[in-house]
């Protein structure tokens, strides 16, 4: 394990790639609406069934909002993010070289599944790495990740599907969910280290910059 936590811009690091995480399944998230045509005629539905195939989607991310907040204060957020990067970008690839319906609703379900942790994740590093003062700020940069990666997933992943094709696509947003992944996996974690008075040291941008 690389150790960077005495740099004193590691807290930043460690938030971003939460964020990014958060930034990278909004690519997922929107996939099949600059995909349209593609998954109609690779799976052979009509609207209703691209409709229910998107739809997956949320059927997981929903149901798991509540459950997500409770396992990242129980096990940690540095674990389930790792984790969930990794299954959702398995989940790409699964989705890319998926032949029957039931296989790519299945893969949309698990990306769901895996992207619920992304927000409540990157907002649990933020509030163990910074000052309580700077929390509002980090949430709305956060959230400000998440519109980046729509903004994103529209025009260059349409783009992007038109020369290479939707598998392609898919399989690459999975390995780029898997690299962040391997990322956090080596550089985050989910506490400090504890000083005489076993209280953490809460970080505020001067602390890093000066």
């Amino acid at each position: 394990m690389i150790d960077l936590t005495e740099r004193k811009a590691y807290p930043l690091l460690v938030w971003g790639l939460g964020a990014a995480f958060f930034c990278a399944e909004y690519f997922a998230r929107i996939a099949p609406s600059v995909m349209v045509s593609q998954l109609m005629h690779a799976f052979q539905v009509d609207a209703l069934g691209l409709g229910t195939l998107s739809a997956f989607f949320y059927i997981s991310y929903l149901t798991m909002q509540l459950p997500v907040g409770m396992l990242v204060d129980r096990y940690g957020a540095h674990r389930l993010l790792r984790g969930a990067a990794f299954l959702c970008g398995l989940s790409c690839i699964i989705l890319g070289s998926a032949h029957s319906l039931w296989m790519a609703e299945l893969s949309r379900f698990m990306i769901g599944f895996g992207a619920s942790f992304a927000f409540v994740g990157a907002l649990k590093l933020a509030t163990i790495w910074f000052s309580a003062a700077h929390f509002g700020l980090l949430a709305g940069a956060t959230q400000a990740m998440g519109m980046l990666g729509a903004a994103l997933g529209e025009g260059p992943v349409a783009l992007t599907v038109s020369v290479i094709g939707w598998r392609l696509t898919m399989h690459w947003m999975g390995v780029v969910l898997i690299v962040i992944g391997l990322l956090i996996w080596l550089f985050v974690k989910d506490h400090q280290t504890q000083h005489v008075s076993d209280e953490p040291h809460l970080v505020s941008f001067k602390d890093m910059f000066l």
